[in-house]
């Protein structure tokens, strides 16, 4: 008797080698072209990385008024202070942070020189990305998750998208548009925009069986300045080693496959 169908059965997920490790100090540059990728289980580190936080960063995680968002936002935050470190050099509690012209946090007077990074915050997980001099944005979500699915693929979807989601099994409909919004959101990121943009008009999710995808960005920003931004970008939906759906985008096109390592962080 055959199995039901899997999501993985209906959209593409690159599996990837996701080995417990820790970063070495200063070795663990990526090469030119290769991405980097760092899973972390904020619930099994307890409060090993805390040390990493500044006083700013603390004062600023106390304005969070939900106990568990405050949580995350720390723990995400000296995640990453403490993977910079170790790719930079630099004392994780001397890891200064800027933002973009359209918000995008990055490292402040050149530190790490060419080095990029993303995260994206989910549960009690926290996916990076790091890469030199290639801009980067990746999203999560932890399942299980519901989403207001059929709401969002008449709002947020194209007409293309819609009907490769509507192809999906129902009872997978609500992970595949969590599939389809990590690739949204993990786009806006790249950009630096977040998800202020014109999602409808953007398909990253019409040929969902590849987990290889990519996109122009012309026409989605009328209006907004958009001098400096590639002209086109590509991404990857990554397989997980925990139950959970994540998307990476970096400048590119269908042809531009770089590429990626990833571990899970493990310092306990």
């Amino acid at each position: 008797m055959s199995s039901e169908p899997a999501l993985s059965d209906h959209v593409g997920m690159l599996s990837l080698d996701w080995r417990p490790a820790v970063p070495r100090p200063r070795a663990a540059a990526p090469l030119q072209g290769d991405i980097h990728l760092w899973a972390v289980d904020l619930a099994s580190l307890g409060g090993t990385l805390s040390a990493c936080l500044t006083p700013s960063d603390i004062s600023r995680g106390e304005r969070i008024v939900d106990a568990g968002k405050r949580r995350l936002y720390l723990g995400g935050r000296a995640g990453a202070r403490y993977l910079l470190s170790a790719y930079t050099g630099i004392p994780a509690n001397d890891i200064r942070f800027g933002y973009g012209a359209r918000g995008k946090p990055e490292l402040l007077d050149g530190a790490g020189g060419r080095l990029r990074f993303n995260y994206s915050l989910s549960g009690d997980r926290v996916l990076y990305a790091l890469a030199d001099d290639r801009e980067l944005g990746v999203d999560i979500e932890v399942l299980p998750r519901r989403t207001s699915a059929d709401c969002l693929a008449a709002r947020k979807l194209t007409a293309a998208e819609r009907t490769a989601w509507n192809a999906v099994p129902k009872r997978l409909r609500n992970d595949a548009m969590l599939c389809c919004w990590t690739r949204k959101e993990a786009y806006g990121k790249a950009l630096g925009v977040g998800i202020r943009y014109n999602l409808g008009q953007v398909a990253l999710f019409d040929m969902p069986g590849s987990c290889w995808f990519d996109t122009p960005r012309a026409g989605l920003f009328s209006g907004t300045d958009t001098s400096g931004m590639p002209a086109s970008f590509a991404g990857v939906q990554v397989k997980m080693p925990f139950p959970a759906v994540a998307a990476l985008v970096y400048p590119g096109d269908g042809r531009d496959r770089p590429p990626i390592r990833s571990w899970q962080l493990d310092i306990r």
